[in-house]
């Protein structure tokens, strides 16, 4: 069949796309950049979209041309400059199931998300919900598919709990007993692939959740153990006090920490079992199952120690920068400051000049690494700011290279750290 899949690059996405190809079916892939898609997989046409932009009708039409069955599998866990919940999961998504109808595709699969019902409360949720709504009311085939959490090879979710069940003291909301049932993805995949080859008509809402549900605190308790962890030690955070620090978790980076994830984490995540196994004929793996086939190997427990140190290795550049810039401009004895430029030959007229933008250069790199503004130009501009000081005042001014507190020899490991970060921020 042809099959045009969106979010083709996302996680669940990419899954679906590498299963289909491997089923033989025709994959049109819309991706933001087509090459790279292209690249992974030589089998596919891939289709130059962008979600945030395509949200109108004749936008989509002329690229379901000869489609059957198409996959809308484009999902943001918390919003950013580059996706809106309202317009990634409501307005794109209505826009490309009624361009489905005009193009006169056979087949619909909206990959939704368990809990976008009548109790959806979540930004995240009711956006899902709108556009759930809409596709039942469409004339063509569908299949509503409602997973609860999926983990496996690329989650950002389960990655996030494998990090905070490696912390020393493991944060808790409330008691963690809130319940949820995660679906692995191979599960995922095996049962939306049979959706598009099932006959028939389908139109019906579908729960994709593993076996059983299992506390968040024996969620953490288990990924630890598989961590080779040992035993770990829980803290209980207040549940208003959880919700406040959502709210600053946006400097971690692209974290699925936020407001909202912490109140849907508290409702639970859940739904039956017995209708998905009616559907597919078979029992999804469980959790325990899933981590005993595959050991943890050594990246998988590197990433999990790493996960919330790669946003303070960032966040600790950007307070050098910023810090060096305030200190020089406000601080630091002014007359000193001109006579060490004067000592690497800068005129007295060009020392204000050259002191002040300086610190204008640090201010602004300290602010791009905070708000991880373009990160890789900025951490080659830091690389490269530190050469150049380096080497003038290895010229110039020596003696500073034989400061006791390592005044200099400090710049070696900051150049480490700043490419380190750079390998951890990369996208």
């Amino acid at each position: 069949m042809r099959i045009l899949i969106t979010g083709a690059t996302g996680f669940i996405g990419s899954h679906l796309t590498q299963a289909l190809l491997d089923k033989g079916h025709q994959v049109l892939a819309c991706v933001r950049n087509p090459k790279q898609a292209q690249r992974r997989w030589p089998g596919i046409t891939p289709i130059k979209t962008d979600f945030s932009v395509d949200h109108k009708v004749e936008a989509w039409l002329g690229r379901l041309e000869g489609v059957d069955v198409v996959i809308n599998a484009v999902g943001i866990i918390r919003e950013d400059r580059s996706g809106k919940f309202d317009l990634l999961h409501r307005q794109t998504p209505i826009a490309l199931f009624k361009a489905c109808e005009v193009a006169g595709v056979g087949r619909v699969i909206q990959i939704s998300a368990l809990g976008a019902d009548d109790t959806a409360f979540s930004h995240y949720h009711l956006s899902k919900r709108e556009a759930d709504r809409y596709l039942r009311a469409c004339s063509i085939d569908w299949a509503v598919v409602m997973p609860s959490i999926v983990y496996g090879p690329g989650a950002k979710s389960m990655a996030l709990f494998k990090a905070l069940s490696a912390l020393p003291l493991i944060p808790l909301i409330d008691t963690g007993d809130q319940p949820v049932q995660p679906i692995h993805i191979s599960d995922l995949t095996r049962a939306v692939v049979a959706l598009v080859e099932s006959p028939g008509v389908l139109k019906s809402d579908i729960e994709l959740v593993g076996p059983r549900p299992i506390r968040i605190k024996d969620l953490y308790s288990r990924l630890r153990q598989w961590l080779n962890l040992g035993q770990g030690r829980f803290i209980t955070i207040p549940y208003r006090l959880s919700l406040y620090g959502a709210r600053w978790a946006g400097l971690l980076g692209e974290t699925p920490i936020t407001k909202e994830a912490v109140e849907m984490l508290r409702k639970g995540n859940t739904g039956s079992l017995e209708p998905f196994i009616a559907r597919f004929g078979f029992e999804p793996k469980s959790l325990e199952q899933a981590l005993a086939e595959v050991p943890a190997p050594q990246a998988d427990r590197w990433h999990a120690g790493l996960y919330f140190l790669a946003p303070l290795l960032r966040l600790s550049i950007a307070f050098l920068w910023l810090y060096t810039g305030f200190v020089s401009a406000f601080l630091f004895p002014r007359d000193q400051s001109y006579a060490m430029l004067a000592q690497v030959g800068i005129v007295e007229v060009w020392q204000p000049i050259m002191l002040y933008g300086a610190v204008a250069v640090d201010l602004l790199l300290g602010m791009a690494t905070l708000f991880a503004y373009r990160l890789q130009l900025v951490a080659l501009l830091q690389i490269s700011v530190i050469l150049l000081y380096s080497t003038i005042i290895l010229l110039w001014l020596p003696e500073h290279w034989l400061h006791p507190f390592g005044a200099m020899s400090k710049n070696l490991p900051l150049l480490v750290a700043i490419v380190i970060m750079l390998v951890m921020e990369r996208r």
